[in-house]
């Protein structure tokens, strides 16, 4: 068997005129087309000015700073980074983020389940009397209010601007922190409205 494979060997190095049986493999250039970053802002922002025509903001970031801050998030960039990179404070990246329908799992972290805080958020505009209900600071509930209307409109427009970002946006799908709890809480909040009555 020994013999058989020196011969073979010895075949192959003769036929190949070299003794490598694998050569080193370099980095093919121009095999796959590099992305345009330049059209992907270009892109967002078109997405933003349509957004601000349905939706009009309350912040007063540029337009820019808003394509930087959709980059940044589906870069994983966290809203203290974000703020950084903008040179806002964290809160003003908060609002705008919530603007643009961009959601963190972080944004409904509340002390009672989403869920029940939406509703308590839902029977009474006056956030006094719902952060007296619940015992919570008013500006929480302020907080929680502006989440649960941003996720409102998002989900009313069947999120189509988060669809946008994702098009636009190489990888993003790949990147996107929270999807099913946001696009999945309209058909958990219809489920619980309907009264089912089913007869044999």
């Amino acid at each position: 068997m020994d013999e058989k494979t020196d011969e073979l060997r010895e075949l192959f190095e003769e036929v190949a005129g070299t003794d490598t049986v694998t050569e080193s493999q370099e980095d093919g250039r121009g095999t796959l087309s590099e992305i345009d970053e330049e059209r992907v802002d270009r892109r967002l922002r078109e997405i933003v000015e349509q957004l601000r025509g349905a939706f009009p903001f309350e912040t007063t970031l540029a337009d820019d700073a808003r394509v930087r801050l959709i980059r940044g998030f589906y870069r994983g960039e966290s809203d203290d980074d974000l703020a950084a990179a903008l040179d806002v404070d964290t809160e003003t990246v908060i609002v705008a983020r919530l603007e643009l329908h961009l959601f963190r799992e972080s944004d409904t972290d509340t002390p009672i389940p989403w869920d029940e805080c939406r509703r308590y958020l839902r029977e009474s505009e006056d956030d006094e009397e719902v952060a007296a209900t619940l015992d919570l600071d008013p500006e929480a509930v302020d907080r929680y209010r502006a989440v649960a209307d941003a996720r409102d409109e998002a989900r009313n427009v069947s999120h189509r601007f988060r669809s946008a970002y994702r098009d636009a946006i190489p990888d993003a799908d790949l990147a996107e922190p929270l999807l099913d709890d946001v696009t999945e809480d309209g058909l958990d909040e219809a489920a619980a409205d309907i009264e089912t009555d089913v007869s044999f």
